[in-house]
């Protein structure tokens, strides 16, 4: 019975990726569908308000799981076929206006952003709903657009050139990175080589990302902008000409180092195969920044490799912030008597959905600190700028300190489902 055992998982397994490749062909055409929008709004209300549709170029992104089953966004977007009302697609996401609705300003006063979501092109009209949702609370139906097939969509045309800095598979089963230089001018175009040189090196040479190079590529757009440098980096008020607007003192943060121009950053990646986007910017001052699902940044500043693996952890596997203890502008990020959506930190309020089966038997939870085991997997309070009522699985991970190559197993373990996830 041994023999027969592996020839029947294969064949099984075989037959569920044809079956699913046979529903992306029969939803989906093989181009991807852009949606801008605009989304407005405080910490007690928001809208959202369509803008365009264009085609953003091939689809990049996995034709096999078409269903986020993460959920660890703040925001969601739903196709479903019109005829028959089947869930054709589904992504979840964070955004700079998530984080904005947290903040002392998002109590009083309403603010617009762009957003934008990507979808496979359907092939028949569709039903296309939006979510939003507070932290910890289930999500609420927003917005809702039809894409009718028949209308016609520009089509973007690349606006850089780029340049492959790490290939290893065919994008269809590749995890890929896009690095887009911002502040660079055409003087500074050796830096800008050697910077995204950098980048891919403190990427590809830190786990998990090591082990996973054979199923990542990365690319760097030829970016430039008109002047060097970067936004506010020396005050709070100095402005600079750049190719995407990225600025310091993002939502009150001195070091927050972000962007708002979301349609531009599209716009520069049009026919460019990404599933992230790291945003290297030229200059010392520290900081950066990092969305689930969104984008990422960092500075050419002194922990440039580890600021680099510690903002992807955001963007790529959805971690949260491990420490408690760094100025942050957001308020009650995660509200009392609520289990956070990300991996890597938990309320105990659902704790069985979290690490739980990780730990080893006999693990008190909370776990007292010992600095003698430090790699001890636990529950350490203190996590998700709380110094009480939230824990983390490790004493000193990435995700919580200035230590570079130092994820802990819970981080790991969310880096390696979503790059299963999205590589098949």
């Amino acid at each position: 019975m041994k023999r027969l055992i592996i020839p029947v998982i294969i064949l099984l397994s075989a037959l569920c990726c044809n079956s699913q490749a046979q529903t992306f062909s029969q939803y989906f055409k093989p181009l991807t569908l852009r949606i801008d929008y605009l989304h407005i709004g405080d910490i007690n209300n928001d809208t959202y308000v369509f803008s365009s549709y264009a085609v953003q170029g091939a689809w990049y992104k996995s034709k096999v799981n078409l269903i986020d089953t993460f959920e660890y966004g703040n925001q969601k977007v739903e196709v479903f076929d019109l005829s028959s009302g089947t869930l054709i697609y589904r992504y979840t996401y964070n955004t700079l206006m998530g984080e904005y609705r947290t903040t002392e300003a998002g109590k009083t006063t309403s603010k617009s952003f762009e957003e934008c979501v990507m979808i496979p092109m359907p092939k028949q009209d569709v039903e296309i709903r939006f979510y939003t949702r507070k932290q910890g609370a289930e999500y609420e139906h927003k917005y809702t657009i039809f894409f009718p097939v028949k209308q016609k969509i520009a089509s973007l045309k690349p606006q850089c050139k780029t340049i492959d800095l790490h290939i290893s598979t065919d994008y269809s089963h590749a995890y890929d990175l896009l690095i887009i230089p911002e502040g660079y001018s055409i003087q500074d175009s050796a830096k800008l080589l050697n910077d995204v040189r950098r980048g891919a090196q403190a990427i590809l040479e830190c786990e998990p990302y090591k082990s996973n190079a054979a199923r990542i590529n990365i690319r760097a757009l030829l970016s430039y902008s008109q002047v060097s440098g970067i936004s506010r980096e020396n005050d709070s008020t100095t402005t600079r000409n750049t190719i995407l607007g990225t600025s310091f003192y993002t939502l009150g943060t001195e070091r927050y180092l972000m962007l708002e121009n979301i349609w531009r950053m599209h716009d520069l990646c049009a026919k460019v195969p990404y599933d992230a986007i790291l945003i290297i910017c030229n200059t010392h001052k520290y900081g950066g920044g990092g969305i689930y699902n969104w984008y990422a940044t960092v500075s050419d500043n002194v922990y440039f490799d580890y600021v680099c693996i510690h903002e992807l952890g955001h963007s790529i596997a959805g971690l949260a912030d491990e420490y408690y203890t760094s100025e942050v502008s957001v308020q009650d990020f995660y509200p009392a008597g609520t289990e956070p959506a990300e991996p890597n930190i938990t309320s105990l309020v659902n704790f069985d959905k979290k690490w739980k089966n990780m730990l080893n038997p006999g693990t008190p939870v909370p776990t007292e600190v010992d600095e003698n085991q430090p790699e001890l997997l636990g529950v350490y309070e203190g996590a998700g700028y709380c110094a009480r009522g939230l824990y983390r699985p490790w004493l000193h991970c990435s995700m919580k300190e200035i230590k570079y190559n130092h994820f802990c197993p819970v981080c790991t373990q969310a880096f390696n489902k979503m790059f299963d996830f999205c590589t098949k």
